[in-house]
């Protein structure tokens, strides 16, 4: 066949495997839509069972197309103390499994049915509303990583005429070891083990694909689907997604290691569940599966405590900011993502509460500016999660939520920018503590045990409100807004007495210079704790959905 003659059936090739692709990713974006509720009731009720996050592993690999994004829960689950790393291994176990069950969906030959599932998709996606509409997309997405194998195979067709084809397929199949080689680096080129079995399965449906090189191939497609995710690992800022994708690989380089002497046997074992070519592809992906979950799963506990051990976490103090749970590969899986984002402003909002609130009143009547200062360092660092995270929520915002995701996102914002606001206020106390000592001064107790009742019921709300966040509790946060017309009350009231006191003095005559300026430091007190409150009540309008 000529070059020419060759050139259709190549397109045909890389536009199926296109399609595949394209499917593949469809169905997961779907699929993640669809289950985007269920799957945040599963990151906030977790149990910490280990044969169930086997189970957890298989289903949610299923369901998002991906073991890449499993992982990205795995980390999500250890970080946030949901699980041990001994039960998020169980879930790493459990996406094999899943990638597995992936496989043997695309080797049944069902390209019929997969046309109608684009058409019932279609029907969904247009006329649906909400879940319907990520149903239909996922369904869409089904069909057409069938449509793609099917233009695969098709083109692989001509390839049995090719002498030189089936010459390099046959001496690749004596060379087990380079075959293994092989299929590390083509699941790590193409970033996905699922689209090089889809080729797989094309050319066994060829009769071009044997045993002999199928099994060293499958065994390589293993370890070189969990490439990029450990070199993504490298980067990351949580030392247990290290650990996680480290014992991801391990697991896949040691059944390789362990089987690959048994290459021959293990191939009569396949043979023995079917004598369908295309089958074998995906009885062996399986089997491989199965065997890692009987054999590491027993030894989990070991493992992560090894990993642990190995991979300790940093002992030198870190003084760089970072986040503490947040990290980009979530990004891939939005519910993931939004739960990370919310831990992350509530440490926030506990930041402000401890470092900030609390500790207002022993940098008022301070005599020098050390404790202003480091009030000035925490609001630095309120400023530096107020930017970052802002940006983390740019981005997932591009990633096509749903509309409850999407609403989701929008709240996060609105209670970031309130806190930042709070940050802002705080600026304007130190800069009014700082011109005290500037000009020698401190503010008198007795003039700040005056704004003690006022500050204390905005400590409280403020406390409150975090603990409304957190829970999500309607009715603590209809609480924290039904205080603040008492706090006001106290607002009003001390600001009335202070001007009036000042006014009296000015008018008597007998007021110093001092002590006009320290009246009017309580006065801007008073109205700079106030707006403090004014932005907890806004925070809690969000929680309640008036906002």
């Amino acid at each position: 066949m000529g070059t020419i003659g060759m050139l259709g059936p190549v397109l045909t090739f890389l536009g199926g495997l296109g399609l595949f692709m394209y499917g593949v990713h469809t169905t997961s974006d779907g699929l993640q839509k669809f289950a985007a509720n269920r799957l945040k009731q599963i990151l906030n009720s977790l149990t910490e069972n280990t044969f169930l996050a086997v189970l957890l592993g298989m289903i949610v690999t299923v369901a998002l197309q991906s073991s890449a994004a499993t992982t990205v829960l795995v980390v999500e689950f250890v970080n946030a103390g949901m699980m041990s790393l001994a039960q998020a291994l169980g879930i790493v176990l459990g996406s094999a499994v899943g990638t597995s069950i992936v496989i043997q969906l695309i080797a049944f030959k069902m390209l019929d049915i997969a046309l109608g599932a684009i058409f019932i998709g279609f029907i969904f996606h247009v006329f649906g509303r909400r879940q319907w509409k990520y149903l239909g997309q996922a369904l869409i997405g089904f069909g057409i990583i069938f449509v793609g194998m099917a233009n695969m195979s098709e083109a692989s067709a001509p390839l049995k005429n090719i002498p030189e084809v089936y010459t390099f397929l046959t001496h690749l199949g004596s060379l087990p070891l380079l075959a293994l080689l092989v299929g590390v680096l083509l699941a790590t080129v193409l970033q996905s083990s699922t689209a090089l079995f889809a080729i797989m399965m094309s050319l066994a449906n060829q009769q071009l694909l044997h045993l002999n090189v199928m099994v060293p191939l499958v065994l390589g497609a293993h370890i070189g689907g969990t490439t990029t995710t450990l070199l993504s690992s490298f980067t990351a800022r949580q030392r247990d997604a290290l650990r996680a994708a480290l014992a991801n690989t391990g697991y896949k380089v040691i059944a390789a290691i362990v089987i690959f002497p048994f290459l021959s046997e293990f191939a009569q074992l396949i043979t023995w569940t079917t004598s369908d070519l295309q089958r074998q592809v995906a009885n062996a992906h399986l089997l491989i599966a199965v065997f890692m979950v009987l054999i590491f799963l027993p030894f989990n506990t070991w493992i992560a405590k090894a990993l642990k051990w190995g991979i300790p976490d940093n002992p030198k103090p870190d003084f760089h900011l970072k986040f503490k749970v947040i990290d980009e590969a979530s990004l891939e899986v939005p519910t993931v993502a939004l739960n990370q984002v919310e831990l992350e402003i509530l440490a926030l909002g506990e930041l402000i509460l401890e470092k900030m609130v609390k500790e207002l009143p022993a940098a008022v009547l301070s005599v020098d500016n050390v404790r202003a200062d480091k009030l000035a360092a925490t609001e630095d660092k309120v400023d530096w999660y107020y930017r970052h995270i802002t940006r983390f929520l740019s981005a997932l915002s591009r990633k096509g939520l749903t509309e409850e995701q999407a609403e989701e996102c929008l709240n996060a914002q609105f209670i970031l920018k309130e806190m930042d606001y709070i940050g802002d206020v705080f600026i304007s106390m130190i800069k009014l503590i700082q011109k005290l000592h500037q000009e020698k001064l401190t503010l008198p107790l007795e003039d700040w045990e005056q704004l003690q009742e006022l500050y204390v019921s905005i400590t409280e709300n403020f406390a409150r409100v975090i603990q409304a966040h957190q829970k999500w509790d309607v009715n603590l946060a209809a609480r924290v807004i039904r205080e603040h017309p008492e706090i006001m009350r106290l607002q009003r009231s001390l600001q009335f007495g202070a001007l009036a006191k000042t006014q009296h003095c000015n008018l008597e005559g007998n007021d110093s210079p001092t002590e006009e300026k320290f009246r009017y430091a309580v006065v801007d007190l008073i109205n700079l704790l106030y707006t403090i409150d004014e932005h907890v009540v806004n925070i809690a309008q969000v929680i309640m959905g008036i906002a």
